[in-house]
């Protein structure tokens, strides 16, 4: 093969003292995160009796592992409500599910609808929506807590989880402003060559403007569910008959039943807690990866 000669040969730069600085500390800031998780997550898996051998006699360190602590913290605590119902972790597991799914479903599904028909058609209200949007995040929401309990106590949908979804299903947030760049950004013409084709306007919402916006839909539930997945307040306000995890995990951090008060059954307990984010984020992974700016559409 001949070597090209126009083709100028690649230089390698050599890091600055800034740039090694900043890569050193960065690196030790990342060993100092990755240390205590894995020694929790190490931690939640030992023997009851390696455990207390090794950090109270000073024997042995811990190898032998086992998953009764996840038994024990999943099955053996129950957490009170404030309505008197007792739930164990599986049902409380079950609880955040259900309000985490749900509410970021919903919370990410009406944004991306209104802001679709605001960015792809043209009407007076659009601009308007949008200014409205704006000025609605800027005002302060603490107030609003007291109407919307009296709302949903009025229509009979309090302490639901249907309650807590028409609660979700609003547009002023961020997302709307983000979902409303991204169908600006993609050109007009794709609408316009499918509606000479014979498309419909859901057909063209569906298959082609949709599709576009797989990675910044994806990006956006992930967050709300990670949201969801954590709140404890108004969950323990909305929904007293159906604590979540969240808020089950305060109460199990503090209690002192003598079947989980111990150091490797309450970390394996804290370390649940994490597992549907990570499935989450695993199956949604694959879409977070997508170009955001796609060129063209793929028939």
């Amino acid at each position: 093969m001949k070597k090209n000669l126009l083709a100028s040969p690649r230089i390698k730069e050599k890091p600055s003292l800034l740039t090694i600085a900043v890569f050193v500390i960065l690196i030790v800031y990342l060993v100092s995160l990755i240390i205590p998780v894995g020694w929790a997550i190490y931690t939640s898996f030992n023997d009851k009796a390696a455990y207390r051998a090794f950090y109270q006699y000073g024997k042995e360190f811990p190898t032998k592992l086992t998953f009764e602590n996840f038994k024990i913290a999943f099955t053996q605590y129950t957490f009170t409500a404030k309505t008197g119902g007792k739930f164990n972790f599986l049902q409380m597991t079950g609880h955040s599910l259900i309000y985490a799914f749900g509410s970021a479903f919903v919370f990410t599904l009406t944004p991306l609808l209104v802001a679709y028909c605001a960015a792809r058609f043209k009407f007076r209200f659009s601009k308007f929506l949008y200014a409205f949007v704006i000025i609605t995040m800027s005002l302060p929401i603490v107030g609003s807590m007291p109407s919307e309990l009296r709302m949903l106590k009025a229509l009979g949908i309090f302490d639901t989880f249907f309650g807590m979804f028409v609660l979700r299903a609003n547009f002023l947030s961020i997302s709307f402003l983000i979902f409303y760049a991204q169908f600006k950004m993609i050109p007009m013409t794709y609408s316009e060559a499918a509606k000479v084709d014979g498309a419909s306007n859901f057909r063209i919402m569906t298959t082609i403007v949709f599709p576009q916006a797989i990675p910044t839909t994806t990006t956006i539930f992930l967050l709300n569910f990670i949201t969801y997945w954590n709140d404890y307040q108004i969950p323990r306000v909305y929904l007293p008959s159906y604590p979540t995890l969240a808020e089950g995990l305060f109460s199990f951090a503090l209690t002192g039943e003598r079947a989980v008060n111990f150091v490797p059954v309450k970390l394996a307990g804290f370390i649940g807690l994490t597992l549907p984010i990570i499935i989450v984020f695993a199956l949604l992974n694959r879409y977070l990866k997508l170009n955001v700016s796609t060129g063209g559409i793929k028939g």
